[in-house]
């Protein structure tokens, strides 16, 4: 039997009454008598063990995190860009690639239901046949993740397939969230972050590796996805983490407003909070006509949205960078450290009052 309904109507009753920020639809795909057949997703088997792991990694810790990232972020796009909010679909299964299957539809069938779905709908895609690397399955899912979130906020970001100069964003975002999930507590039943410890991202956000590999070159430090990671993870755990912007930057990615004198970042925690700021800032900028090419853009428009966060932010980005886009010989690091200290706290200084900007670094070298 086939009703032409949308998969949105589908999911809500498959998962519960009512819809939470931890809903999500798992489907499997399968194989099709005609390979060149639109892609047949199915729910998953009892016995699928792949699937019995999805579900583990998404019941908490992270990658419930990572859930409820991903849902403010798509009420927000929809509340505030017009964005057309869909379920949150995951798929497991080798990806059907145009070039194979370049039908605009994928059928599903879910019991007696059957329907189609857009191949275009936002789906995190987990091939868990490893044919194009050998990552494992929580690495998939939050760099997954990641790009979904990017795509909903800032679409025109570079493909992290692709040599844009916004790649560095959407593939340093990425390693932001890898870093923060390899160091996030994990639930009871299962702990994954070995898995994402022995990533060489990790290790090189660590050791802010994307810096000390640029020698002092300014633009190569801005576009390598490390620094990008390595900038927004020591803002994420320093205290604008913690710190509190307007609640009217939250009620958008609220599915209801807070109780009265209840700040809403409340509700999201420290983390989330963050991801709000950094997401609304990233949006507003690209709604503003200037979305952010490279990590100095992004700091300038979320120095730009939060005013009161930008001496702190400054000082985060110029103590990751040495310096090095503000000045053209930038900080030497051979110097004692209280002296590179002093120093670094002087150019912060000038940038916040005007006297130095960012990008002065670029134009002397």
């Amino acid at each position: 039997m086939r009703l032409p309904i949308a998969l949105a109507l589908i999911a809500p009753t498959l998962l519960a009454c009512t819809t939470r920020d931890d809903d999500y639809l798992l489907l499997r795909r399968v194989a099709t008598p005609d390979p060149a057949a639109p892609a047949r997703l199915v729910p998953p088997a009892r016995t699928d063990g792949e699937a019995l792991y999805v579900r583990q990694l998404l019941s908490g810790g992270f990658g419930a995190e990572l859930l409820r990232t991903y849902a403010m972020t798509k009420r927000f796009a929809s509340r505030t860009a017009g964005y057309h909010e869909t379920p949150t679909t995951i798929v497991l299964g080798p990806y059907d690639l145009p070039l194979n299957h370049p039908g605009p539809k994928r059928e599903v069938q879910i019991g007696w239901w059957r329907t189609t779905m857009a191949r275009d709908q936002p789906t995190i895609w987990i091939d868990d046949t490893h044919q194009f690397d050998d990552a494992g399955t929580m690495t998939r899912l939050v760099t997954d993740f990641a790009d979904e979130i990017l795509d909903v906020v800032a679409p025109e970001t570079g493909s992290a397939y692709g040599d844009a100069p916004s790649s560095a964003l959407r593939w340093g975002y990425a390693g932001f969230l890898q870093v923060v999930a390899a160091e996030w507590r994990a639930p009871s039943v299962i702990d994954d972050r070995d898995e994402l410890r022995r990533l060489r991202m990790f290790a090189d956000v660590r050791g802010n590796e994307g810096v000390r590999r640029a020698h002092g070159d300014a633009r190569v430090m801005v576009g390598d996805p490390v620094t990008v990671a390595t900038c927004l993870y020591r803002m994420a755990t320093s205290g604008l983490g913690q710190r509190m912007a307007d609640p009217a930057v939250y009620l958008p990615f609220l599915e209801q407003r807070p109780p009265r004198d209840v700040h809403p970042a409340l509700l999201l925690g420290a983390f989330r909070n963050f991801q709000a700021k950094l997401l609304a800032a990233w949006s507003r900028a690209r709604a503003a006509g200037r979305p952010p090419h490279d990590l100095i853009d992004l700091i300038e428009a979320y120095s730009e949205a939060y005013p009161a966060e930008r001496a702190e932010v400054t000082r985060i980005f110029l103590i990751t960078t040495y310096g090095a886009t503000a000045l053209a010989e930038g900080v030497s690091t051979d110097a004692p450290s209280d002296q590179v200290e002093s120093q670094l706290a002087m150019l912060t200084a000038d940038v916040l009052f005007g006297r130095k900007r960012l990008r002065d670094g670029f134009a002397r070298r």
